[in-house]
């Protein structure tokens, strides 16, 4: 085991240290572990470089399936459904189903930058790229996630950056809605039954997403910069760029959530960037910030948002324009 402290300093007062190490997580060997002050945020290489953790005094929104602890597979084309936070191309209807495995859980090489990392991802042949990420722990309970997709062929190629995050049910998913959406109603129906489905409301400007073990997928052509998950008294918040006008996949989604059945009982929250070309070795990049905080009072039905929105406004973690949504 190895542990890096590294000091941050400002005006030459000690802000916060910042702790990286390596150590078994619940079976994985070597992962990389980042800690400042009681923020944990937890990566294993040995599945492709996901986020299995990033927790605040132990409060963790991140999804793990405890069936898959612990295992590591050989390349196949075959789906493992671990959890966790990892990042494929989109669109998907270019690729179906399942996901490059070398994308989707291929072994990763890790290196210790500042107060952080840098993930390198294994190479997919089949689309061309590999995925190099920039993580880090800015300070308590906000951390940096900077992903650069290149390509690697010998010819152009053309995606975008598809965040998927898996958080743990039940809970709350909140996020603007769009004033002037391409969509008729306002959201993007993957498909009937997700068109039928009661977890999606949109009221007083915001999309309200309220897990009830149903599967199911909604998109939007967002142009503002969050995404807000609510349990009990733990609030997640995803902050990110837009870009009103550009190309995006899904018929022009910027943002969607995925619901899975009861049977394995997990939300996604995924960000999606523009269509971008590159030309043989070329790169782009994207970033979000995830911050964490815990609430005042717990979130345990609908009418409990607002106050919590209010909170993460003055709190900093959400930007202030979100208060026009609960005044």
């Amino acid at each position: 085991m190895r542990r890096i402290p590294l000091l941050v300093l400002f005006g030459g007062f000690l802000l916060a240290q910042v702790a990286i190490r390596e150590e078994n997580y619940k079976g994985w060997p070597n992962s990389t572990i980042l800690e400042r002050e009681d923020t944990k945020l937890v990566i294993v290489p040995g599945i492709g470089g996901r986020i299995m953790e990033f927790s605040l005094k132990g409060k963790n929104p991140i999804w793990q399936n405890p069936a898959e602890y612990g295992k590591v597979y050989p390349i196949a084309n075959v789906w493992h459904n671990y959890g966790g936070y990892k990042t494929w191309n989109a669109p998907q209807a270019v690729w179906g189903w399942p996901p490059d495995p070398f994308l989707d859980f291929g072994r990763v090489n890790v290196e210790i930058m500042g107060d952080g990392v840098r993930v390198y991802g294994a190479p997919s042949l089949k689309a061309g790229i590999m995925f190099v990420k920039e993580i880090t722990l800015i300070e308590r309970g906000r951390a940096r996630v900077v992903v650069r997709m290149k390509n690697i062929s010998d010819k152009e190629v053309r995606w975008s950056i598809w965040d998927v995050t898996q958080v743990s049910t039940p809970c709350f998913v909140v996020f603007p809605a769009e004033k002037n959406s391409r969509f008729p109603e306002g959201l993007y129906f993957f498909d009937e039954q997700s068109r039928e489905s009661s977890q999606w409301k949109i009221k007083d400007g915001l999309v309200i997403v309220e897990y009830k073990g149903e599967r199911g997928k909604v998109g939007l052509d967002s142009s503002s910069n969050w995404m807000l998950y609510l349990k009990e008294n733990l609030a997640y918040v995803k902050r990110f760029p837009t870009f009103p006008g550009a190309d995006y996949p899904d018929e022009g989604c910027s943002v969607e959530v995925y619901t899975n059945s009861k049977e394995l009982p997990y939300l996604e929250m995924e960000v999606l960037s523009p269509l971008v070309t590159l030309k043989p070795g070329e790169e782009y990049n994207m970033w979000e910030e995830w911050f964490l905080w815990l609430l005042a009072h717990p979130v345990k039905v609908e009418g409990d948002i607002p106050s919590a929105i209010r909170e993460l406004v003055l709190a900093g973690v959400l930007p202030w324009d979100a208060l026009k949504y609960v005044l």
